[in-house]
């Protein structure tokens, strides 16, 4: 622990994101190490949560390591914000305006003050639980191969769940399964994979994918939205 404390205690403002990911990856290296020594819960829990929090900072910097217009960076995003979506009830995270931009990049930015994001996050954490795709955008050739996602659900209240889900795709994509059933309790969330194509008569542009889920008793709960680029 002494060690990580060493590695992560460099202030940010003084420091490159080169530098900081080099201690961080030490960092996160020495925790995985302490973690395969310890054998009490409350001790393993922590040294999760302190790994996670790495995990989530080392994915921000490879944001601002990779080459701008890059598949490299592309994949930093959509990593950054599945390590963000899947860490925001468990004390590792709160997702802000900061993140939500980090993860769309420029050309996804909303004003500081956008009043539908903040609904947003005050919408989803008043839910009892809650899911989404990741990735949150897809590229699909009309004609061509099946594009993987996943469907997320997750227990905001920790008083476990049964969460159906079902997925409505725009004319011409075709989503299979396109819908399902997830059991999540705690900490523990639960994935369904899902493939998405495009016909070869699916309109070109930009559609989106939504998903729609409900508890057991039929509760809805917050929808989400996969976007689609259907070329």
């Amino acid at each position: 622990m002494r060690r990580y404390h060493d590695l992560t205690r460099l202030d940010p403002g003084a420091h490159g994101p080169g530098v900081l990911t080099t201690n961080y990856g030490q960092a996160r290296a020495a925790l995985q190490e302490v973690a395969g020594r310890t054998k009490e819960p409350a001790p393993r829990t922590l040294l999760d949560r302190l790994t996670r929090n790495l995990d989530i900072a080392l994915a921000d910097m490879r944001i601002g390591l990779a080459p701008a217009g890059s598949a490299e960076l592309d994949a930093a995003r959509r990593e950054y914000r599945a390590l963000v979506h899947r860490d925001r009830f468990n004390g590792i995270c709160l997702p802000n305006m900061l993140a939500w931009g980090r993860w769309n990049g420029p050309d996804g930015q909303s004003p500081y003050d956008d009043a539908r994001i903040r609904q947003d996050v005050v919408d989803t954490y008043a839910s009892p639980a809650l899911g989404f795709g990741d990735p949150g955008f897809l590229v699909l050739e009309r004609a061509g191969d099946p594009v993987p996602f996943d469907v997320e659900a997750q227990d905001v209240d920790f008083a476990g769940h049964t969460v159906h889900w079902t997925a409505t795709a725009p004319d011409g994509v075709v989503l299979e399964p396109s819908s399902g059933t997830l059991k999540v309790r705690g900490t523990r969330g639960a994935t369904a994979r899902v493939a998405g194509r495009a016909t070869a008569d699916a309109a070109a542009g930009s559609h989106p994918v939504t998903l729609e889920f409900r508890l057991a008793d039929g509760t809805r709960l917050v929808p989400s939205r996969v976007e689609t680029d259907i070329r």
